[in-house]
């Protein structure tokens, strides 16, 4: 493998990219408040879009976006150092909550045990991980892309956002396709220290894009990471997908990452070989 970054370069970069965690993407919506989206909401607002819709897109195109900011104190930029992985193993958390003070009936407790449960359920498979270090996910990825593979990685960047807004964002430029044969998102999980879910999805194929917007109301300039899925059949039929789309299930939808999400995509290389805009 061929590694963009050396590991304590690569930490504090990923450390510094999620000190503001902003995002307009979905997953985090569905996960957590599907049960209170109101039918009025547009699904613009969220970041979900059709593959049309996103194609279409064209420079001075007007789209109301939300960009909340991320609880801090459920999803910690730090990774637990490898000196205490041992001492306080990811699979017994008691003494995490006690350390904290933080009671599994809480919602941040329940938070937390909401990714205990999601990463036990992922053990052992070879598509999926739960990333306690950047280790891990840095070994993940190379497996999926293979050995001597160059790759790096793009998030969604909104680097002056500090409160939550709503507002129009103008688009700059049309939609850019990020050309990668392999594509491996991670995204955050809530927990104690950082964890991240990282996932190949080999069976279904992706396309992303970037997308520059600027906000009308307060001029923050936004470089969007979107994913697309070309095929949703994996999706339950009750989907909030197929709900404020209007799509049938198979469709492809697309949904903006958000920031702290990382999209790991490989590099072009000297030879011709895959290209990454």
């Amino acid at each position: 493998m061929v590694l963009r970054y050396t590991y304590p370069v690569l930490l504090c970069i990923l450390i510094l990219m999620q000190g503001r965690w902003g995002y307009a993407v979905k997953d985090e919506i569905f996960r957590e408040n599907e049960t209170k989206i109101s039918h009025h909401i547009k699904s613009a607002e969220v970041g979900l879009f059709t593959m049309d819709e996103l194609l279409n897109f064209h420079v001075g195109q007007k789209l109301p976006i939300f960009f909340p900011i991320r609880n801090l104190s459920l999803y910690p930029p730090f990774f637990l150092p490898p000196k205490y992985q041992n001492i306080i193993p990811f699979i017994k958390p008691a003494a995490m909550f006690n350390l904290f003070k933080v009671p599994p009936s809480s919602p941040k407790g329940k938070a937390f045990l909401g990714t205990l449960y999601s990463c036990d359920s992922i053990n052992g498979e070879t598509t999926k991980i739960c990333a306690t270090s950047l280790d891990s996910m840095l070994g993940f990825v190379q497996k999926a892309f293979g050995p001597d593979v160059d790759f790096k990685f793009i998030t969604t960047t909104h680097p002056t956002l500090t409160t939550p807004v709503f507002q129009n964002y103008t688009v700059l430029e049309p939609p850019v396709e990020i050309v990668s044969v392999k594509k491996v998102p991670c995204h955050p999980f809530p927990y104690f220290y950082a964890i991240y879910f990282c996932h190949t999805d080999l069976n279904y194929e992706t396309r992303a894009f970037k997308l520059r917007l600027v906000g009308d109301g307060s001029g923050d300039e936004v470089e969007a990471v979107i994913v697309c899925h070309l095929d949703s059949k994996n999706l339950s039929s009750d989907h909030l997908v197929f709900r404020m789309l209007g799509v049938e299930k198979g469709s492809s939808y697309c949904h903006v990452f958000r920031q702290g999400d990382i999209l790991w995509i490989q590099q072009q290389t000297s030879g011709g070989g895959v290209a990454a805009v």
